[in-house]
């Protein structure tokens, strides 16, 4: 084989290895560039900002604002401080009678019991922890009356319920709008990986064959 051959099929073994460093290199900016939608800590913050949820100690009652339609909830807030008082129990919470009353019109609205374990909150340091009690679903936003009670009336012991917006949910809906792009940005990644190495490994055979001196040759040779 000669010295020029030599030197071209290391060309094309050079090529190939770029080939393959090129698909690698362009599916991790794909990558980088997909995953740059994820949701960020601030915008996690954002979607847990409890200062948006209404507190209500009860037995007792608050207006609620709820400043457009869809289904909001409430959490029993099992530790918390409210005022300087610190109140704390049991984390399921206990039986309560409840009503959401429009100021605007009377209407009443359904609160459900829909108590989810694993629907909760909590603030760092722990001075702040609930846990999904109820749910609503507003159709005319405006500012209502919420008012819970015991069903035997007692007054203790004092509960804190939050109303507001469902936590889980809100943090389903910053996922749900990255999920779909870097899905894409992954399959295409992984094809342009995969690509890339089939490239480079088809083009280190078609060298590799050249390479092999002509079966002619060889047969003279034994002769």
């Amino acid at each position: 084989m000669d010295n020029q051959t030599t030197k071209l099929s290391r060309w094309y073994y050079g090529l190939a290895v770029l080939v393959f460093v090129f698909g690698c290199l362009a599916a991790t900016t794909i990558t980088v560039l997909g995953t740059r939608g994820l949701p960020g800590l601030i915008e996690i913050e954002e979607a847990h900002d409890l200062s948006r949820m209404t507190r209500v100690a009860i037995p007792g009652s608050a207006e609620v604002t709820f400043s457009e339609p869809g289904a909001y909830a409430v959490y029993y807030e099992y530790r918390t401080v409210v005022d300087g008082v610190e109140y704390a129990g049991n984390k399921r919470p206990p039986t309560l009678v409840c009503s959401l009353t429009s100021n605007a019109t009377g209407a009443e609205v359904p609160v459900v019991p829909d108590y989810v374990e694993t629907n909760g909150y909590s603030v760092r340091m722990g001075s702040r922890a609930a846990v999904l009690a109820m749910s609503i679903t507003i159709n005319e936003p405006g500012t209502y009356t919420f008012s819970c009670r015991y069903p035997d009336g007692r007054a203790q012991p004092k509960i804190v319920l939050a109303v507001g917006q469902n936590i889980l949910w809100e943090y389903i809906g910053i996922m749900g709008r990255t999920v779909g792009p870097i899905f894409v940005s992954m399959i295409v990644s992984m094809a342009l990986l995969f690509g890339s190495a089939v490239a480079a490994i088809v083009v280190a055979i078609v060298v590799a064959v050249k390479r092999q001196p002509p079966r002619k040759q060889l047969d003279g040779a034994d002769a």
